[in-house]
């Protein structure tokens, strides 16, 4: 059975979520006031509804505490955001993840019992800035202050060889969980396509090509170590 997810808040960041949970086959309530957000969901959501979402029995009446979770991606009005977000405690929601604008808006949201709260402008801030720091970084999750998960682009010298032969983890103390690479397709119309694919957990001789991606598990010195010594 899919997932069910609850979207609140249609503008552009509500909208890019909801599209994304639906691509990945959830099914997807989105959510807003406004009818022409409404509208535009609805081409790809399960079931787009106008309401407001700070009138509990409207909310009620869409059995929106049986979701696996609700993401609250109201914008600039932070008193329907936090309203809402006690409503939904209150419906007895599963999880709520939940937009914020500021760090005080954060700060009362995880007050009242959000589990998740996110600063997409910040967030967004702070990962372009260390992709500037370190451009051969695509991605990167800070697992503790001295450890990362990182996806790195593979270092010239070692395009063409195997894990075997590279010896990652002997050299650099860096565990390659994963493999990210480009791979082309021809569709039924004759059309060549390419999509990503990820290899997890890679065997030793998997061979790493140009274009691909490493994802590593390590410390930050570690990592630091094998970009400059990969070059």
């Amino acid at each position: 059975m899919a997932r069910q997810f609850g979207v609140i808040g249609l503008g552009r960041f509500g909208l890019s979520v909801a599209k994304t949970l639906s691509e990945k086959g959830c099914e997807v309530i989105a959510i807003d006031k406004r009818e022409d957000n409404v509208a535009e969901a609805a081409d790809f959501v399960t079931s787009a509804i106008q309401i407001d979402a700070t009138d509990e029995k409207a909310l009620r009446s869409l059995g929106i505490f049986n979701m696996s979770a609700v993401i609250l991606c109201i914008g600039t009005n932070i008193q329907a955001s936090i309203l809402t977000a006690l409503l939904l405690k209150e419906l007895g929601v599963k999880e709520i993840v939940a937009k914020a604008i500021n760090q005080l808006h954060k700060k009362a949201l995880l007050k009242i019992g959000v589990d998740r709260v996110i600063l997409p402008e910040i967030d967004m801030g702070i990962r372009l800035g260390k992709s500037l720091v370190r451009p051969g970084v695509s991605e990167q999750i800070e697992l503790s202050k001295d450890h990362t998960l990182m996806e790195i682009v593979t270092p010239q010298k070692f395009i063409g060889k195997t894990l075997r032969e590279a010896n990652i983890r002997a050299k650099f103390g860096l565990n390659v969980i994963g493999i990210k690479r480009k791979l082309r397709e021809v569709d039924n119309m004759g059309s060549t396509l390419e999509k990503e694919a990820m290899d997890i957990n890679p065997s030793a001789d998997d061979i790493i090509a140009r274009g691909d991606m490493l994802v590593v598990l390590g410390k930050n010195k570690d990592v630091e170590k094998f970009k400059e010594n990969g070059e």
